[in-house]
């Protein structure tokens, strides 16, 4: 009784294997602002506890100055530049 369960699972997990990778197949537009880029460095704060949380700020590393990239010295996390590359490239 339990292996026909066990058996059940393993056939569903198969058909959702089958239908995750057709969803990561498909055409997303990916957002292309400096929180997803691997350029981009957060700035963060640390509160009176010692927890560290994120701040609407940070800094590029891409080594090409801001007014040849078309961004700011500081970018916030909704920018853009010209040398963008996604942080999580497979």
């Amino acid at each position: 009784m339990i292996s026909e369960k066990v058996q059940e699972l393993e056939l569903e997990n198969k058909r959702l294997a089958v239908i995750i990778a057709d969803i990561t197949k498909s055409d997303v537009p990916k957002l292309k602002d400096c929180e997803h880029c691997k350029h981009y460095r957060q700035h963060y704060c640390r509160n009176e506890f010692g927890t560290y949380y994120k701040v609407y700020s940070g800094f590029c590393v891409c080594g090409v100055p801001a007014g040849k990239r078309k961004g700011k010295g500081k970018p916030t996390p909704e920018d853009t530049c010209l040398c963008f590359e996604d942080k999580h490239v497979r």
